[in-house]
């Protein structure tokens, strides 16, 4: 499973196999390996892959379907800066509003 979501969450990162292995400081038959499946991370391996893609070590392992941020980054991406500025203030006027009403 760890080979599956890895290699899924560093192409949505636009990272290589090259990259990757160059910013962990591995060889490139280790990601492979990872990615293949004929080998897994070690822990503190897992933790760096966890904190350069901001993703759950649940997810990253198989143990939960879902990585809720994840699922929220991928969404946010597809916006334009406009409109995530409309978005952000748009949550202000109603987090305001909520306040505002009478008991």
């Amino acid at each position: 499973m760890i080979g599956e979501r890895l290699s899924e969450i560093r192409k949505d990162h636009g990272d290589t196999q090259i990259r990757l292995a160059e910013q962990l400081g591995v060889s490139l038959p280790t990601v492979r390996s990872w990615e293949q499946g004929k080998s897994s991370p070690s822990h503190e391996m897992l933790v760096a892959l966890c904190r350069r893609y901001q993703v759950s070590s649940d997810y990253l392992l198989g143990l939960s379907d879902v990585d809720p941020a994840y699922v929220q980054r991928r969404r946010l991406e597809q916006f334009t800066q406009e409109e995530l500025t409309a978005l952000k203030d748009y949550e202000a006027y109603l987090l305001w509003k909520r306040t505002r009403k009478a008991p």
